[in-house]
């Protein structure tokens, strides 16, 4: 003889079960057991038994459900001395009921997102019908289980659950990993960094720095959820112009002058001299080197500015095609710029705002990252006749044809007392 289950499923009756769950009824009602109510279960039992026999035997051979039986314990126990334990009985089946439901939901959520049957893509860098954004999205609805049953307060649940208070990215909340932050790309170039299988040197050209700029923002999107950013992209890469231009330079007096010996010693002595370049490189203010050497100066400068541009759209490239995370996002990054008023800083500037104008692919779409945000300061870019003016008025082209960059300002009065020359002191944004 067999019972019908709840998901469809024929099961051989068990007379045992039921009288097992009304013993459990009873010491939940009274803290002990009985021997006059275990007879009471036991009759119970055969006669739901007899039931169920009776059914069977009918001509359309009917199965007895588990909410049949459980319907049968209830009236019974209803009609007995026992309406203490009845009300337990009643209580728990409600309990298990409601779990039973909460988890056939569950699992249609995960369902839902492992066939992606409904896309909401609520992300511009995720991509839900991938195979890593299935994935993702389902592991997604599992974590955020989790935290609510079994982490946050009830308080803190109940909240979340009513729309009182919403907990940002529920699902990173059993991980505890970090989200969004400013990566110190300054030190990073400079010194070089460590990933999990090898050491990345130093950048020491433009190109370089600007692919460095896409793999660390990649590797760093890795680590954590949530967006990260460059605070100030033309304060930084103003050393790696400089180095860039300096091989320009170098090469140029080799191919352009036909001087040689430039390639060594002079030109060594030139850019190691501490007072003048303690950096070992030729800046774009150097006049008596300019002087020296126009035409090798102009080939130099020619060649840096387009180095420089191509580096700009290929980290616009990479970050608009590089997946992180299984393969479902693609990292969600912002760069901050617009402040640099040296001359290799308003080269990068304008690279950058350039490349957003130009867009990316064969069909110059607008790129989506990395959300670019130009910094507003008084006396630098704001007004007419301010150094970055011009470079002001080419961002809100780019904005208008391309959606960024956005603006930051500067000036606000909680950045009070910022060094203009100095922008790790003032402010920049993520997204």
């Amino acid at each position: 003889m067999e019972v019908s289950k709840r998901d469809g499923r024929d099961q051989e009756f068990d007379k045992r079960k039921i009288t097992s769950a009304m013993k459990k009824a009873y010491r939940a009602a009274r803290g002990e057991d009985s021997d006059e109510f275990d007879i009471f279960a036991q009759q119970v039992a055969d006669s739901i038994a007899k039931s169920a026999v009776d059914l069977w035997g009918t001509k359309n051979h009917k199965l007895l459900s588990v909410e049949d039986i459980q319907d049968m314990i209830e009236n019974k126990l209803m009609a007995s001395k026992y309406k203490d334990v009845a009300k337990k009985y009643i209580l728990y089946r409600n309990k298990r009921t409601r779990s039973r439901e909460y988890n056939a939901d569950f699992m249609k959520e995960v369902t839902r997102k492992i066939m992606a049957s409904s896309i909401d893509n609520q992300n511009a860098n995720v991509d839900e019908k991938s195979f890593g954004g299935r994935k993702g999205e389902a592991e997604s609805v599992l974590m955020k289980k989790y935290a609510l049953d079994y982490l946050m307060s009830d308080k803190a649940r109940s909240r979340h659950l009513n729309n009182e208070i919403y907990t940002h990215d529920l699902d990173n909340y059993p991980v505890g990993n970090h989200n969004c932050l400013t990566i110190p790309f300054d030190d990073l170039l400079a010194n070089g960094f460590n990933t999990r299988q090898a050491d990345i040197r130093p950048a020491n050209s433009v190109s370089t720095a600007f692919q460095l700029v896409a793999v660390i923002f990649q590797l760093q999107s890795l680590q954590q959820f949530g967006g990260v950013s460059a605070s100030h992209l033309d304060w930084t890469m103003v050393p790696y112009v400089r180095k860039s231009f300096t091989k320009h330079l170098k090469d140029g007096l080799v191919y352009v002058e036909k001087k040689s010996e430039y390639k060594a010693e002079r030109f060594s002595k030139w850019v190691e001299h501490d007072e003048v370049h303690p950096d070992h490189t030729i800046h774009f203010d150097d006049a008596e080197f300019k002087n020296l050497h126009p035409d090798v100066w102009e080939y130099a400068m020619a060649m840096t500015e387009k180095e420089t541009r191509q580096a700009v759209e290929a980290m616009y490239h990479n970050l608009n095609t590089l997946q992180s995370r299984s393969g479902n996002q693609l990292p969600f990054t912002s760069i901050n710029y617009g402040t640099c008023t040296l001359p290799e800083g308003r080269m990068v500037i304008k690279a950058l705002l350039e490349g957003s104008i130009k867009g990316v692919g064969k069909h110059h779409k607008t790129s989506i990252f990395p959300c670019g945000i130009f910094q507003l300061m008084k006396g630098v870019n704001r007004k007419e006749g301010d150094p970055n003016y011009d470079l002001y008025k080419l961002a809100l082209e780019s904005t208008a044809k391309r959606l960024y960059p956005n603006y930051c300002n500067v000036d606000w009065s909680g950045n009070a007392g910022y060094d203009p020359n100095d922008p790790r002191t003032y402010m920049s944004t993520m997204g």
